[in-house]
């Protein structure tokens, strides 16, 4: 209940026959703000997950049940838990209605790290972010010597356990040089596909390793 002093205006309206006294006594009722409620997200997240892969590899999946108006995923990963960086990014559905699954595979993992954390990072066309739960990933400690993966390959691999920087060389069943790659900082390489099928010896200073291509 309100009291309202209408003197002064109903005076005006009323040739001020309404004496300047005079007051009204009125009541407000159905003045309830309405406000929406379990509003939903521009993407129904529905899994995440980061599973170890040997060797130093983290393969990442998710799905989504709709999306609207979304632009991309931004896969994020860091080493304390607090502090993340970009890994790479997926380009989303838009605007759907039905089921989507995407997937990201990490090769680049820091050295030595035993423990990595990653969140996923949905992005709208308007800018607007939504992060994902973190999903630690324990990873096991880099076995010695060169390693080849896939192997049999119908296509390219990659090497690791290169030292950093080093020349990468690949030999056929004859000795002869038919490849050479240069591995990066963490000591991986990627091997060119395209060889003919067979046994191939991959060198790196003085260690090797077998490949097979199918």
């Amino acid at each position: 209940m309100y009291r309202l002093d209408l003197a002064t205006g109903l005076a005006k309206r009323l040739g001020n026959t309404v004496p300047a006294s005079t007051s009204f006594n009125f009541e407000i009722r159905d003045l309830a703000v309405s406000l929406p409620v379990n509003v939903p997200l521009p993407v129904e997240l529905v899994s995440f997950t980061a599973v170890a892969e040997a060797p130093a590899t983290v393969r990442l999946a998710w799905a989504t049940a709709s999306e609207t108006h979304s632009a991309y995923f931004a896969v994020e990963r860091s080493t304390d838990g607090t502090r993340y960086a970009p890994v790479g990014q997926v380009a989303a559905a838009g605007t759907s209605a039905t089921a989507h699954a995407y997937g990201l595979t990490d090769v680049a993992l820091p050295a030595g790290a035993a423990l990595l954390y990653y969140r996923l990072r949905q992005v709208d066309q308007d800018g607007t972010s939504h992060y994902s739960l973190v999903r630690p990933v324990a990873i096991a400690p880099a076995a010695t010597g060169l390693r080849v993966y896939p192997t049999p390959a119908s296509a390219a691999a990659t090497l690791t356990g290169a030292p950093s920087g080093a020349a990468v060389q690949v030999f056929d069943a004859r000795g002869r040089r038919v490849a050479a790659a240069m591995a990066d900082a963490t000591g991986t390489a990627a091997l060119a596909a395209g060889l003919p099928p067979g046994v191939y010896v991959v060198r790196s200073g003085s260690r090797t390793a077998r490949w097979v291509v199918e």
